[in-house]
């Protein structure tokens, strides 16, 4: 695997705004194709244990840390003021894994539709959990680090998880 950039890039097609999800999120301004890249993740790569360092740094001072598992006992961090904070779940996303480090889009996406990619792609931390606000047909209620193992998803993703979550699938 290579190294991530240390920055994240964001499709010039792509703006934050106000989410009915939570809070803000990201938006299409534009249409776009099925397959194309909307954003590339990038930061610094931590083990488990400076991670979760840093959640406990983070806190005390009352700092968000936003990351997403690479691989057995590595972690993206991403870097603090990027708009990728603002992109949020859904239980039918838009968008998925193309590669490590790359979101594209699942399907076409019209001008306007919010951006999301399902949070249970991106980690394997099992004491991750969340209430799910996505309000899709299929919402499962709440998302956490062990969906991975759900066959549905399993099926409907396919290739389209981070790395250490494919390796995890294909030896469960």
């Amino acid at each position: 695997m290579s190294l991530p950039d240390p920055d994240c890039w964001l499709s010039p097609s792509a703006r934050v705004g106000r989410s009915p999800i939570e809070g803000h999120g990201l938006f299409a301004v534009a249409p776009i194709p099925h397959g194309t890249v909307i954003s590339r993740f990038g930061g610094r790569l931590v083990t488990d244990a400076e991670l979760r360092q840093l959640f406990a740094e983070a806190s005390t001072a009352g700092v968000y840390v936003d990351t997403l598992s690479i691989d057995a006992d590595l972690n993206l961090v991403l870097p603090a003021d990027v708009p990728h904070h603002a992109g949020n779940h859904s239980c039918e996303p838009n968008t998925w894994w193309a590669d490590p480090c790359t979101v594209i889009a699942r399907h076409d996406i019209g001008r306007g539709e919010e951006l999301t990619l399902d949070y249970a792609t991106i980690t394997d931390d099992p004491d991750f959990a969340m209430l799910c606000r996505c309000r899709s047909a299929s919402c499962r209620g709440h998302v956490t680090g062990r969906d991975w193992q759900l066959r549905d998803l399993q099926a409907a993703y396919g290739k389209h998880w981070v790395p250490i979550l494919r390796q995890r699938i294909a030896g469960s």
